[in-house]
């Protein structure tokens, strides 16, 4: 038995303390586990006295005794290994095979890291995201002859059967890519309460920071798991770990690491609008057809443009509506006070907005890519600095976000270039308007609205395509219309709230409360989105040929 002790030990102890560190993830737990299944074999080679498989016999035990540390048995005295595990099972056989799979595994994710951009992207797309080879050709702007090619030359690279790859370890040799960004509200850049350098910024520079932050969500991950899926050493992991986890990016539950803020890709933006389209009768349909109904009261109110087609006016109704709604609902407000920002290590307060965009497109609010102009949405554009301290415009810029050049100047300019603008299209509702009496500037912007169709002529005389308001006039349609509607879609709205914050809180359970929160207010306040949407598909309102005709649709001036 002396020798048989004496050849255990020469033989198996170096292995199974490597395969003990791999299944507790831990040196130090590691060794406890490999003595605890010497100390296993030793025992049960004593009471079996002949042994005629060495091998098996010792991975069968170390199997055996890995399922009773799992349980986390109290004792670990020896029993009968045939009373746990039945005969007949090669587990030295399984052992090697699975250490010959993973180095496998490991050579092929290292041939296909190594190939070139191009090949490595049609390797990805046609093998592991399944795209014919007319989609990568398409995907990757080539022809399919070239797609074809250079996917018969990184076969022959790479030489083994791809399907064999597990997806989740593509990050090793396809990396994702998140955008973050600190912003105090519904703004296009950072604001508010944001240092010049914040710490996003150093995750946006970061191509590894970025995947951590991506493989961390939901359950997160461990050092050795992260080391296995990004391919990085875990002492190059171990420092931009250590800053995510300082700067608060990641928190430590146990030994796993895990995302403490809500990021949007393709499932978000597809459950949200699963959510919506079950509440399609309850709170979609009812705003449409409360303001529909409502049309000759709108009407009445006599602004600029409420003779506009209903198609076209409803645009600019709903625009209003969501403005109104967001200012004047309690559960909004709440949502996006500036209460919930969150204090930063880099002295800034502010929300956290990250999206994956790791196949580099950009969704639209349905999840699904395409450049219809319902992509890339950041809320309705509102000055509120105008004088008397009352907004001046409000722009949602639908069927614009995808084309900067459709984008209004009254909304992208300057200070004084939107006050001139401003100025210039009140003025020409005025009794007597010439544009003899406008200076050259003024003469210059005039003509530069006329050809983008902000204002049209028509026998020398000229009118905003788009509506305009006095005061009055929106506080008329803002107590008559739109504080009813918004106490009628109350309740569905917090019943949506509820079911939006499950979402996050399983997918992202260490988000912060306020990082949720944020989260809340933009998936409720694309209620109004989602009506124009629907709108659009019932063909309750038009649908522009081109992004420049649709500017004017939901520009809206407070005169």
């Amino acid at each position: 038995m002396q020798k048989i002790y004496t050849k255990i030990t020469d033989e198996y102890s170096a292995t199974i303390l490597n395969w003990a560190v791999k299944k507790t993830g831990n040196r130090t737990d590691g060794e406890d586990l490999a003595q605890e299944v010497l100390m296993q074999v030793f025992i049960a080679a004593a009471k079996h006295g002949r042994i005629e498989k060495l091998e098996n016999f010792v991975w069968k035990t170390a199997h055996f005794t890995w399922c009773n540390h799992v349980r986390a048995l109290a004792r670990r005295n020896a029993c009968e290994l045939s009373e746990v595990l039945p005969d007949g099972t090669d587990f030295a056989q399984d052992y090697a095979d699975g250490d010959a799979l993973n180095a496998e595994l490991a050579r092929m994710r290292r041939k296909i890291a190594n190939l070139n951009r191009l090949q490595r992207d049609a390797v990805i797309l046609h093998y592991l995201d399944g795209l014919s080879v007319r989609e990568v050709a398409a995907r990757l702007n080539i022809a399919e002859t070239a797609a074809a090619w250079h996917l018969f030359s990184a076969r022959k690279k790479v030489k083994k059967e791809l399907e064999a790859m597990r997806n989740e370890n593509a990050y090793v040799y396809s990396p994702g890519k998140m955008r973050i960004s600190a912003s105090s509200g519904m703004s296009l850049s950072a604001s508010g309460d944001v240092p010049q350098y914040p710490d996003t910024e150093k995750i946006n520079d970061s191509l590894l920071r970025q995947n951590l932050c991506l493989l961390c969500r939901g359950d997160g991950k461990t050092l050795d798991e992260l080391a296995e899926l990004t391919g990085v050493s875990k002492p190059y992991l171990e420092h931009d770990l250590d800053w995510l986890v300082e700067r608060e990016f990641l928190l430590m539950d146990g030994k796993r690491y895990q995302t403490s803020f809500v990021i949007m890709d393709q499932r978000y933006f597809e459950y949200r609008k699963e959510v919506y389209s079950t509440h399609r009768n309850s709170l979609i349909d009812k705003v449409t057809d409360y303001l529909w109904h409502n049309e000759p009261i709108i009407r009445g109110i006599g602004f600029h443009g409420s003779v506009f087609p209903a198609e076209r006016l409803m645009w600019a109704i709903i625009t209003m509506f969501i403005s109104y709604a967001s200012r004047n609902s309690e559960l909004l407000l709440r949502l996006k006070s500036s209460d919930n920002r969150d204090i930063h290590m880099d002295g800034g307060k502010y929300f956290i907005m990250a999206s994956d965009r790791t196949d580099g497109h950009v969704y639209d609010i349905s999840g699904a890519y395409d450049n219809s102009g319902w992509e890339n949405f950041y809320g309705i554009v509102c000055d509120t600095n105008g004088d008397n301290g009352f907004e001046r415009y409000f722009w949602l810029g639908v069927y614009n976000f995808s084309c900067i050049e459709a984008r209004p100047e009254i909304i992208t300019g300057d200070a004084q270039v939107q006050a001139l603008l401003y100025e210039l299209y009140c003025g020409i509702l005025k009794d007597g308007f010439s544009p003899d009496a406008l200076s050259p500037d003024d003469k210059e912007k005039l003509a530069e609205a006329i050809e983008c169709g902000l204002i049209s002529k028509i026998d020398g005389l000229y009118s905003p395509n788009f509506v305009v308001f006095t005061k009055s006039q929106l506080a008329k349609l803002q107590n008559d219309v739109y504080a009813p509607l918004l106490a009628l879609i109350g309740p569905v709205l917090d019943e949506l709230a509820s079911k939006f914050k499950k979402m996050h809180e399983r997918d992202f359970p260490k988000a912060r409360p306020g990082n949720i929160n944020h989260h809340l207010y933009l998936d409720l306040w694309m209620f109004g989105v989602f009506a124009l949407k629907f709108a659009a598909e019932d063909g309750k309102l038009s649908l522009p040929d081109a992004p420049a005709d649709g500017t004017p649709l939901t520009l809206v001036l407070v005169n």
